[in-house]
């Protein structure tokens, strides 16, 4: 794989934004997932763009290189989504892009899907679904004096929803990667993820849909997955479960998640 992955920076709602870039082709968008950052993407990326894709996977605001919109974490996922589109209509313009997320990003891609329905090709929600919402203890817990153990229940929660047995490395790395975001932005991102909830707007859509969720998340359940499908109108939704993948998904099996997107990709017709 010979594309290589550079680092560049926009404004977006005033703020400085962060992202990975990498290829040349259709946009594919890349959600991280809650108290992480675009190193998550960071193996898929290059395979992606290996297959015609030009990859672009954003830190949201308040995590990692990009900081946050008036010096506040969103807490609506419906806000979250918004400051997305709005990135991509920066990096992207008059582009159709294909967008993918995981966790939160996954359920960004979907409020993306619902509420500008003719304006991308494709959406892929992994580790994702209608409404989720299963965290919610976190809430108010913004000042890391409010809560000391904050530190050991993120590398807990970064690690204990992946599929075992599982690379040493990989673990230790998905530690690392969620220790970059600030404790206010990650209780504001359960605070969205809690919030989440398009059941009313699935009607709306108008692109093939891509769920996925690996089959060792406790996070969201395969019923939940598999009923987001059946509310998606037109037969355009299709997915399932992930075997031998966990809630880090892009980062356990990258190559065979890549796998799954090309072949969902290719039977739509949109590569």
């Amino acid at each position: 794989m010979g594309h290589e992955i550079t680092g560049r920076y926009t404004e977006v709602l005033n703020t400085r934004a962060y992202y990975d870039i990498c290829g040349e082709g259709i946009p594919l968008i890349c959600i991280h997932m809650g108290w992480a950052c675009s190193l998550q993407w960071y193996k898929f990326m290059p395979i992606m763009a290996d297959a015609g894709f030009k990859v672009i996977a954003p830190d949201l605001p308040g995590h990692a290189k990009s900081m946050p919109v008036n010096w506040e974490p969103f807490r609506k996922m419906s806000e979250y989504a918004e400051w997305v589109w709005e990135f991509i209509s920066i990096v992207c313009p008059g582009e159709k892009p294909v967008v993918c997320g995981s966790g939160i990003g996954g359920d960004m891609t979907l409020n993306i899907a619902c509420n500008h329905p003719t304006d991308i090709l494709a959406g892929m929600a992994f580790e994702a679904a209608a409404n989720t919402g299963s965290i919610s203890f976190l809430s108010g817990y913004n000042d890391p004096h409010s809560f000391p153990g904050f530190a050991a229940l993120v590398d807990n929660a970064s690690t204990s929803a992946m599929y075992y047995p599982c690379d040493e490395e990989i673990v230790l790395e998905s530690k690392w990667q969620h220790r970059c975001t600030y404790q206010e932005t990650c209780v504001a991102d359960m605070d969205a993820w809690n919030d989440h909830d398009v059941r009313e707007d699935l009607k709306n859509i108008r692109s093939p849909i891509f769920l996925f969720k690996g089959e060792a998340d406790y996070h969201i359940s395969e019923k939940a997955v598999q009923e987001t499908i059946k509310m998606i109108p037109d037969g355009l939704a299709e997915g399932g479960i992930a075997e031998g993948m966990g809630h880090l998904i892009m980062m356990e099996q990258p190559e065979k998640l890549a796998s799954a997107c090309l072949k969902f990709l290719k039977n739509r017709s949109i590569v």
